[in-house]
């Protein structure tokens, strides 16, 4: 006869709560420009609908710090296991891209939108080739970059390049919503970064 077992004494295991993070198709940064990106913005609203986008944190958005951008994107990208995709939107393209270009492992892609090289950056002072998938979106009607100087920023990286058209900044302003033509471009990227 076997002994009897102490069940009273075994607590039931509990089930281990998955976090959104645990589930998302890949991991995200979102790294706004100047002033970062009000809730109108298209960064703003795919984190709606994507929560596992995650933003960079930063306490002044207001001044043109490569330094502080490529701090707050070590912060974010410390605790991932593994690369992310950095989606920039202005100066935070510069950011993405100067990580991308120091901290490759880190980085499975790059989407950067409506790239601005605020003086006294000049193109030819920024890293280039990125050694990551990276596409560049920009219009023909942005104030803060020519849409061929965006070009040959795009060709200085190494990346693939879109002409977005007659949307302005690429921002809140440019009435774009949640940016449809966008998701499109993210969705190229993934496939670039599983090739």
């Amino acid at each position: 006869m076997s002994p009897p077992v102490d069940v009273a004494r075994r607590a039931p295991a509990r089930p281990r709560v998955r976090s959104v993070q645990d589930d998302a198709p890949f991991q995200g940064i979102l790294v706004p420009g100047l002033n970062g990106s009000d809730e109108h913005h298209w960064q703003s609203r795919w984190r709606e609908h994507m929560p596992w986008l995650r933003p960079i944190e930063l306490d002044d958005w207001r001044h043109p710090d490569l330094n502080l951008w490529l701090a707050a994107l070590e912060r974010a990208l410390a605790p991932l296991a593994e690369p992310a995709l950095l989606i920039g939107h202005s100066f935070g393209s510069l950011a993405c891209a100067a990580y991308a270009a120091a901290r490759p492992e880190k980085v499975a892609g790059l989407l950067l939108v409506a790239p601005a090289c605020p003086a006294p950056l000049e193109i030819e002072d920024l890293a280039g080739p990125l050694p990551v998938p990276a596409r560049v979106i920009a219009s023909t009607t942005d104030p803060w970059m020519e849409l061929e100087d965006s070009r040959r920023l795009a060709r200085h990286w190494g990346a693939a390049f879109r002409n977005g058209g007659d949307l302005g900044h690429i921002n809140a302003a440019s009435g774009v919503g949640e940016w449809r033509q966008g998701l499109q471009d993210l969705r190229w990227l993934l496939t670039q970064r599983n090739a």
